[in-house]
């Protein structure tokens, strides 16, 4: 059923490289804009397997915070899982690991939330997707930390337009 409630732990997803010295700046580190590439990658499939059909686009980037560097060579991972749904939005949690492979176990080096709309199957118009499993207090206190993240977002979003003519 297309309009059936979905666990977030069924939309997980991890996408995950070796570094290259392509990747990084002068001191040897991987770009943050990379990190932030893959994490929308990642971050988007989470949200087509809880959505089931169309497309999604990128709404917003939101908290993605570097805890530590990543240095070339090493194996990166990023994982993601659904971590709030409005009417046709999708929000995705998404962490960053690091791993020497000369020193296997891996690090967390960065996390944050990123915003997603679903679209049709041209691309063109939004379109509802299923509600987000709430079960268990854990459950009800993830849904109550992203319905404080969407109203920050919305007037951050709000704040973007009133000032959109500043720069033109």
């Amino acid at each position: 059923d297309p309009t059936a409630p979905r666990a977030a732990m069924d939309s997980r997803v991890s996408l995950s490289i070796l570094t290259v010295p392509g990747q990084a700046n002068p001191f040897g580190t991987l770009h943050g804009g990379v990190m932030l590439r893959m994490a929308d990658e990642c971050g988007a499939v989470s949200a087509l397997r809880h959505v089931g059909r169309g497309q999604v686009t990128t709404a917003a980037m939101d908290s993605m915070t570097f805890l530590c560097p990543v240095y070339v060579g090493e194996r990166v991972e990023i994982v993601a899982e659904v971590a709030h749904v409005g009417r046709t939005s999708i929000e995705t949690r998404i962490e960053i690991y690091a791993e020497a492979l000369q020193h296997p176990g891996r690090r967390k080096v960065g996390s944050g939330y990123a915003l997603y709309v679903a679209l049709d199957d041209e691309g063109k118009r939004p379109h509802e997707v299923p509600p987000l499993l709430s079960v268990t207090e854990a459950d009800r206190i993830r849904d109550e930390a992203a319905a404080e993240r969407q109203a920050v977002r919305l007037a951050r979003r709000e704040e973007a337009r009133r000032h959109s003519r500043e720069f033109l």
